[in-house]
């Protein structure tokens, strides 16, 4: 465990979003270390074939962590050993997704409402997977009313947990107004565990900033990366030169390289999960790209009424040509 660092910029879990390609093209560009979508530990121990495809991470297992979710200690905590016996040697337990399916189980954001259930699990997967960095993703508290990140923070670092990944959002608020970082801030002076921050982090400014006013030990690009992973490289550029600099590459330049990362990303996603699967996986990819391009209405029209791969890849040449003369033009940011 001595051994293992998760850097400082992390791509999040998310369903539907962090499968094997997209966590493969943002370690290439820029992330120091990745999650797994949300993984059910009970699907995981009766080995659930759409589990099982989540769990796929080829040569970067080592910069890869598990996310397990559930509301059960003992089934947490085989499945947590089952994933490191697996390869997985970074383990992470869900306490905060908002996601109703997930919340009416008692697990998710759930366990911030049982702060007893919330220790049983800490201790009972620290026991079983000694030798992991264990981890745990949570937000500030179930509602406005049990505000209680302090506390669970205070658990984890108690039980043995190595890090604490926060969203300073309730579980009430979804994703809803805005990320309250001051609370990040105060956890981060609260415990001696490294936090990292989470929430509204959409620009490597943001990044920097919400790591300049926290002190956090890292960041975790959750929805700002969908779309950009070159946002992780963009940000340590940044974080290492102490800000944004003047000097900015030629925009033609800055938008063919972007293009072209977008490119790569589709072929991967259309050849693991077969171009009539994969063009709805790569969908939220060029929605958030596109979105804000002054002119390109016919593009996320196409994007909406594309059928294959093939066809979002025209789509992104398509973009390339345009914004040769100036006919697009990128959002600020």
């Amino acid at each position: 465990m001595s051994e293992i660092s998760l850097g400082r910029c992390i791509l999040a879990p998310m369903a539907g979003i962090t499968g094997y390609p997209f966590r493969k093209i943002s370690l290439k560009y820029g992330a120091e270390f990745c999650f797994t979508e949300m993984i059910s530990s009970e699907g995981f121990l009766r080995n659930d074939k759409k589990t099982l495809e989540l769990l796929e991470s080829g040569a970067g297992i080592a910069k890869t962590g598990i996310q397990l979710f559930g509301n059960s200690a003992a089934v947490l905590s085989e499945a947590a050993k089952k994933a490191f016996d697996a390869g997985f040697k970074v383990i992470d337990v869900n306490a905060g997704c908002p996601v109703k399916k997930v919340v009416k189980t008692g697990a998710g954001s759930a366990l911030l409402k049982d702060p007893a259930l919330f220790a049983d699990i800490a201790c009972s997967v620290r026991k079983s997977v000694k030798d992991a960095f264990f981890t745990v993703k949570f937000r500030s508290g179930f509602d406005f009313n049990s505000v209680n990140f302090i506390e669970i923070g205070k658990i984890a670092e108690d039980y043995g947990i190595n890090a604490l990944f926060f969203h300073p959002r309730t579980r009430s608020q979804m994703f809803g107004g805005a990320a309250d970082h001051s609370q990040t801030k105060k956890l981060k002076e609260s415990v001696r565990i490294p936090v990292y921050a989470s929430g509204d982090v959409f620009t490597a400014d943001d990044a920097l900033n919400i790591m300049n006013y926290t002190g956090a030990d890292g960041i975790m690009f959750a929805r700002g990366a969908v779309g950009k992973p070159w946002i992780f490289g963009d940000y340590l550029n940044i974080s290492a030169a102490g800000g944004r600099s003047e000097k900015k590459a030629p925009y033609m330049t800055v938008m063919s390289d972007k293009i072209d990362i977008l490119l790569e990303l589709n072929e991967e996603i259309s050849s693991f999960y077969g171009e009539t699967r994969g063009f709805n996986v790569m969908k939220p990819h060029l929605y958030n790209f596109l979105k804000g391009f002054k002119g390109s209405k016919e593009l996320r029209a196409a994007v909406n009424n594309a059928k294959s791969g093939k066809e979002n890849a025209e789509i992104l040449e398509i973009l390339k040509t345009k914004i040769a003369p100036n006919e697009y033009s990128e959002p600020a940011g």
